[in-house]
């Protein structure tokens, strides 16, 4: 039997699966819908080790010698299709051509109805980069109903003293390129369909959305203010706040504090993330979705970021929270007990919508793969709104910090594991969350203040490099050093000497990864000799094995002997292209004895040829 099935999609927009056992996939840049093939394998679930299901979150293929039950494939040809029932454990594959292949997967005797998976394009250039990467909003509409473009749709956009229209293409392409003022309201418009009127809607940055209209008359109103912002600090909506306010902290095991002088942990990034909503396409809390949806990582990361940030923020407000939000996510991934999707859309859990600003997107691409580790394993890096150690009696806020010990000033809770934490720039701002982790007002204020994201996240989560409790929490690494080639051991003084690293990179590759800093040092047992001028940096571009290299100078001062060398990757958190304390280091190799350096002159045979 035929019925709609409203889908949340794009902020606070739905769109409608027209059967409930039926899938799309689309573009999850445009919206529209992809020829896409999609491989079902049915396996036993008893079948699965523990190390096979993880590999398939992180979207490895499962072992070779575990039984396929049965397996078909099915063509989309750019419509819903129908799933075959099935009560096995069900790995999907789907690809098509110009997208990145993705992986999930149905768990056994699941009643969550998976409606829709989003593919990335394999090269990160949507159709709409050339008409929206100078707009200031833009946005594609379609058919709810068919997924069809809608051409000659009237969109206006209105504040106090202007009304500003235009209208759809044949893609259903939308583009305004004028500068706006800070909130508008959008109308948008087309005979035979309901009316959508979207108010207060923020033009802090660049946006594009994607909205489905339905067929019929009327008008229906969107409100798309920010919960944080609703009211101004003081007045935030209601059903959000008791939302947030229901979050469980993390279990608390006092955690054995890591060595980390070689630099961070290497933590390799889900593929992808099953996001569960409701059976109207609504949010939902915890265990309560009934419908999901799949996208990857880096994709619910940088589209959902401004539903828990504000996208007008500083932006090393906005790449700070980016860390903890991946790192929330990809947690529940790995960990999730829900059943049939790894995490809830609603704020119960991580707010998530699909609105594109740029100025969000821009911050997740910059921290692509970065997560937060505690105790060298994937952290639930948990976050509130204010974390300030303070309940103003007068400011209508629902403080839920179980422990207020730290008082004015500080942020913490101690006895849910988080230690207090001076934190003098959310003085005299009453206490609105839980008081665990980061504080996202905070990360504003201390952006405002001049400190950079990576500044942000480790003052909130290891203080400042001074971990304890749960506040021992560190930026992991998506890449990893494999091994250091040199173009020669042995050399003479004054000569130059080429160092290969060859880098792993987990990260998703639609983003490079960087920049990052290619550091070298020679080490004596007594000094390090280094050779600034020639740090490089550069950007990680593929998944995988690549081989980068820099130069390394000897000069005088590099005396006859034998020297380790020591290699180092950084972020380049400044952006200065310089090595410096601002930066993240990610990981040191040290080769001890790696070098000979000889008198200069003395170097007449190598490899048995005469020089």
């Amino acid at each position: 039997m035929c019925k709609v099935i409203k889908v949340l999609l794009f902020g606070y927009l739905s769109i409608s699966i027209v059967q409930a056992d039926s899938l799309k996939v689309r573009d999850s840049q445009t919206g529209a819908l992809i020829d896409a093939e999609i491989l079902i394998q049915s396996i036993d679930a008893n079948d699965l080790t523990t190390e096979d299901l993880r590999n398939i979150k992180l979207g490895k293929k499962p072992l070779a010698d575990i039984l396929i039950l049965n397996s078909e494939v099915i063509y989309t040809q750019k419509t819903a299709v129908q799933l075959s029932p099935g009560s096995d454990f069900r790995l999907l594959t789907v690809s098509a051509d110009g997208y990145k292949t993705l992986q999930t997967y149905i768990n056994a005797n699941s009643n969550v109805v998976l409606e829709q998976i989003m593919l990335d394009q394999s090269v990160y250039e949507p159709k709409s980069r050339n008409l929206c990467e100078d707009s200031t909003l833009c946005g594609y509409i379609y058919d709810k109903n068919s997924g069809m473009p809608l051409r000659n749709v009237a969109i206006s956009v209105n504040n106090d003293s202007d009304k500003t229209e235009t209208y759809t293409d044949d893609y259903g392409l939308f583009y305004f390129s004028e500068k706006l003022p800070e909130t508008i309201e959008i109308l948008i418009q087309q005979q035979g369909y309901q009316s959508q009127l979207l108010t207060e809607v923020g033009t802090g940055s660049s946006l594009q959305m994607v909205i489905d209209l339905d067929a019929g008359s009327g008008i229906k109103k969107i409100d798309m203010t920010h919960p944080l912002k609703k009211g101004g600090f003081k007045d935030r909506n209601s059903q959000w706040v008791r939302a947030k306010l229901s979050h469980q902290p993390s279990e608390y095991n006092l955690p054995v504090i890591l060595e980390r002088s070689s630099g961070a942990v290497y933590l390799e990034p889900p593929a992808s993330i099953r996001v569960g909503f409701s059976s109207t396409g609504g949010t939902c809390c915890g265990s309560n979705c009934s419908t999901s949806q799949v996208y990857s990582l880096e994709t619910y990361v940088q589209r959902g970021l401004d539903n828990e940030w504000i996208s007008s923020w500083d932006s090393d407000s906005l790449k700070a929270g980016s860390i903890p939000y991946r790192s929330y996510g990809a947690w529940h991934v790995i960990n999730g007990t829900y059943p049939g999707y790894d995490i809830c859309a609603g704020p119960c859990c991580q707010a998530f919508g699909y609105t594109g600003y740029s100025s969000t997107m821009n911050a997740a691409a910059a921290t692509n793969g970065i997560m937060l580790d505690l105790n060298g394993e994937l952290a639930r890096s948990e976050y509130s709104a204010q974390n300030n150690s303070w309940d103003d009696p007068n400011d209508g806020l629902s403080c839920t910090n179980v422990d207020l010990s730290c008082g004015n000033g500080y942020v913490g809770s101690p006895s849910a594991g988080w230690p207090c934490l001076s934190d003098s720039l959310s003085s005299n701002h009453g206490c609105f969350g839980h008081g665990r982790g980061m504080s996202q007002w905070g990360t504003q204020y201390q952006a405002l203040n001049g400190s950079s994201f990576a500044d942000i996240v480790d003052f909130y989560y290891n203080a400042n490099n001074n971990p304890s409790g749960m506040r021992s929490q560190f930026a992991s690494t998506p890449i990893r050093l494999n091994s250091i080639a040199i173009s020669d051991s042995v050399i003479n003084q004054n000569e130059l000497l080429t160092i290969y690293f060859n880098i792993f990179n987990s990260s998703d590759t639609n983003q490079p990864f960087g920049p990052v800093l290619l550091g070298a040092s020679l080490y004596d047992g007594v000094a390090y000799f280094s050779d600034l001028a020639n740090d490089v940096s550069t950007t990680v571009n593929q998944a995988g094995v690549s081989v980068l290299d820099r130069p390394f100078q000897l000069d005088a001062s590099v005396l006859p002997g034998i020297y380790d060398l020591i290699t180092a990757l950084y972020l380049d958190v400044d952006g200065n292209n310089q090595i410096s304390s601002a930066d993240w280091l990610l990981q040191v190799y040290t080769q001890t004895g790696a070098l000979e350096v000889l008198e200069e002159g003395d170097l007449i045979f190598r490899d048995g040829f005469e020089l």
